[in-house]
């Protein structure tokens, strides 16, 4: 993150809400009945304490928000080091934020019954700086009484819940109304952002930002080491098998032995998903007639070196680095494939089977792009490798790839943008 808002900013203009009034908070009371998560550096040991940092309050994150909630936090927690977090479930504390790492000071607590006293006590014990909801729960008691005490609200939607619009044809005018406390809804498409213009909202609440980020970080290698095989491969062609479980390695072996008719001097460097099979994957490979280098053995690439193995831990960025072309293991019907944004975020091509295990938005998104390729075999990872492998091809591809996979990273600095704002009005306030 880059992107920071001087303290004295005001959320003002085209793009931005009226500024409102802040009521002074009432005194907080205890911290009984909140389970605490995380407690990074410098973290207070209670909510409610005085002398803390700005409290960020999200309520309620679907399943499908989780990872890009978390990637929030972290970035907003860069620009806001003393930052407190809130995250408040409808029936019990968000389990998920403990399997998170990396986050500030964090609770976790259950929201309270939608009346008025209950809210009242809520916010006066957590006395939130800014409150993110989520379209699929907003209590309209806890909004109107958080929006009433001058706390900032966000909303953050990819979708419109279905029953929404079954509502408006009979209740559009208390939807609205309720959405109208928002400062800002953040729109993560643009047929969202259409839907809640329709709606009757002004354009300077809604803010279009993309689908956000879900934190899939860029993956390191030594850059010595890189130029080192970059040398040693001589600008050969080279295509990576990453990942591939035991039940695929045939596959993109004879892949391999097909394409290598059309591409005589193709190289690949094959990642088996067991490292440990490594030693015994080379072995079986030499008896089979291959000329093989094993990466366990300290043994480097040569110009008649046909399959690379791969069997290190922790070095998928170095070979992603090195070839244009990615094979993702585990789609071919294990459904156990990686999230496809890693391959994505280092430029490289990628071709994948049909199962797509966790992260089927990911490759759809990519497959919309025409960033990646689908294949069900042998035969045609062979046809389609040669024909990906075209430099041209593989550039645009790459280019894609890494187009959509870092869309997600600017769609999270816009939102992270306005919280700054937010969080500084109310710490000028």
């Amino acid at each position: 993150m880059t992107a920071t808002a001087p303290a004295s900013m005001a959320m003002t203009g085209a793009d931005s809400g009226p500024e409102r009034a802040r009521t002074p908070d009432p005194e907080a009371g205890s911290g009984a009945g909140a389970r605490r998560i995380h407690a990074g550096p410098g973290a207070e040991a209670d909510s409610g304490t005085a002398a803390a940092g700005p409290l960020l309050w999200l309520h309620n994150p679907p399943p499908d928000e989780q990872a890009a909630a978390v990637e929030l936090i972290r970035e907003l927690a860069l620009e806001k080091p003393a930052l407190r977090v809130l995250v408040t479930g409808i029936d019990a504390p968000p389990l998920w934020v403990d399997a998170a790492r990396g986050l500030p000071q964090a609770n976790g607590t259950v929201a309270p019954a939608d009346g008025h006293r209950a809210v009242s006590a809520f916010l006066e014990l957590w006395r939130p700086d800014l409150a993110v909801f989520y379209p699929d729960h907003l209590p309209s008691t806890l909004i109107s009484l958080t929006h009433a005490r001058g706390t900032a609200l966000f909303l953050i939607t990819r979708d419109l819940p279905r029953a929404w619009h079954s509502r408006w044809r009979v209740g559009i005018g208390g939807t609205r109304r309720l959405l109208r406390r928002f400062d800002r809804i953040f729109a993560q498409s643009p047929g969202t952002a259409g839907e809640l213009r329709a709606l009757g909202l002004p354009r300077w609440q809604i803010s279009p930002c993309g689908p956000l980020s879900e934190g899939s970080a860029v993956l390191g290698c030594s850059e010595a080491e890189r130029d080192v095989l970059a040398g040693l491969m001589g600008g050969r062609p080279a295509w990576l098998a990453a990942g591939v479980p035991a039940a695929e390695e045939p596959v993109v072996i004879a892949a391999h032995a097909a394409a290598t008719r059309f591409a005589h001097r193709l190289l690949m460097i094959l990642a088996p998903e067991d490292p440990a099979r490594g030693p015994a994957l080379a072995a079986g490979l030499r008896e089979d007639g291959w000329d093989v280098a094993l990466r366990s053995d300290d043994e480097e690439p040569s110009a008649e070196t046909q399959i690379y193995v791969a069997d290190t831990e922790g070095e998928l960025g170095l070979w992603l680095r090195l070839a244009p072309v990615t094979f993702l293991g585990g789609t071919l019907g294990a459904n156990t494939g990686p999230d496809p944004y890693r391959a994505a975020a280092l430029g490289s091509a990628i071709l994948h089977g049909p199962a797509t295990g966790a992260y089927p938005d990911h490759y759809r998104r990519l497959s919309n792009a025409l960033a990646t390729r689908t294949v069900q075999d042998a035969r045609s990872m062979a046809e389609v490798l040669v024909d990906v492998l075209a430099p041209d091809r593989a550039a645009a591809m790459a280019r894609a790839a890494w187009e959509v996979s870092t869309q997600g990273t600017m769609a999270t600095e816009r939102v992270v943008r306005r919280m700054i704002e937010a969080l500084d009005i109310a710490e000028a306030v």
